[in-house]
């Protein structure tokens, strides 16, 4: 009896080291993630906050019908992926603190509506320096030829992209320009993400003129919605329990001058710092957009630390 009940468990262990080293599960196997971020330990246990759309959300003045199922539940889907992600909305009010303030008074001097302002977030999470694959670069994560076409230069030695100032300027042109052509803010968003060609062809090919009931690519589809939710989350932060309290002096916009210089030959970015006044991580940080490893010779704008 023994070698038999020895065999039985024998073939026991095999079958389950079978089970464990088998084929790998193929993508059509394997569950699919989780699209929404689940929420925090913390908001988790605040039962009180209502975590749901107010009944009107409009974006540039122009008001989503809710009304609709599929408005509502896109929006909503954007929504929870915000307002569940706490530590995410903490960094975007810590960096509206030093952003958003030239945001605004750019929009408004050009005659643009406020909110637009959350589209800088959508894009890059109000991060000057960050890039995508595709090559897209900035607050505003502009491609290098629409930069050139709004006058920044664009080079191996120069990239005027990582200046807000700059960017901010061509920004508010390249969206004056979408909503001319386009005539509402939904569609002039959409072309902001998915190309002005793209938009304008899905809309000739459907026969639809109403950025809701296009067919376009998924994140194009998404994207109107997601700047939609990010608003509605940092506008009513504190009802979802995510106001917090921004040091003023850590995040406030950095003060800087410009000068003009003449830079000897052979100068390095650690002797320029030191004949400024300043260290060298600082100067490299106030001009990103001099990309070389040594300043060039010659006549130069710099960026340096006011005061200096």
């Amino acid at each position: 009896m023994r070698p038999l009940l020895s065999y039985i468990a024998l073939g026991l262990v095999m079958l389950g080291l079978a089970g464990c080293f088998g084929r790998p599960e193929s993508r059509e196997d394997a569950a699919p993630a989780p699209d929404i971020h689940p929420p925090s330990a913390g908001l988790a246990e605040a039962g009180h906050l209502d975590h749901r759309l107010p009944p009107q959300v409009s974006l540039c003045g122009e008001p989503l019908d809710l009304s609709r199922p599929s408005v509502y539940e896109r929006l909503d889907f954007e929504f929870l992926r915000v307002v569940n992600h706490p530590a995410q909305v903490a960094l975007w009010q810590r960096r509206a603190a030093t952003h958003f303030p030239a945001i605004e008074a750019a929009l408004k001097a050009a005659g643009l509506p406020d909110d637009l302002k959350y589209l800088a977030v959508a894009e890059s999470d109000l991060r000057p320096w960050v890039s995508s694959p595709a090559g897209a670069l900035g607050l505003w994560q502009f491609m290098p030829s629409t930069a050139r076409h709004f006058g920044l230069t664009v080079s191996d030695k120069v990239d005027q992209r990582q200046l807000p100032e700059n960017i901010l300027k061509a920004a508010a042109g390249y969206l004056k320009e979408l909503h001319g052509r386009f005539g509402n803010w939904a569609l002039a968003l959409a072309a902001y993400n998915g190309g002005e060609s793209r938009v304008a062809r899905a809309m000739a090919a459907q026969g639809v003129s109403d950025y809701y009931e296009l067919d376009l690519p998924r994140e194009t589809e998404r994207y109107v919605y997601r700047i939609a939710a990010i608003k509605v989350v940092l506008e009513n932060a504190a009802a979802y329990g995510l106001a917090g309290r921004t040091p003023p002096a850590a995040y406030a916009p950095v003060k800087f001058q410009e000068k003009r210089v003449t830079v000897a030959a052979n100068t390095t970015w650690t002797q320029l710092a030191k004949q400024i006044g300043c260290d060298y991580k600082t100067l490299r940080m106030l001009n990103p957009h001099l990309l070389e490893s040594a300043p060039p010779a010659g006549p130069l704008v710099l960026r340096t630390p006011a005061g200096k």
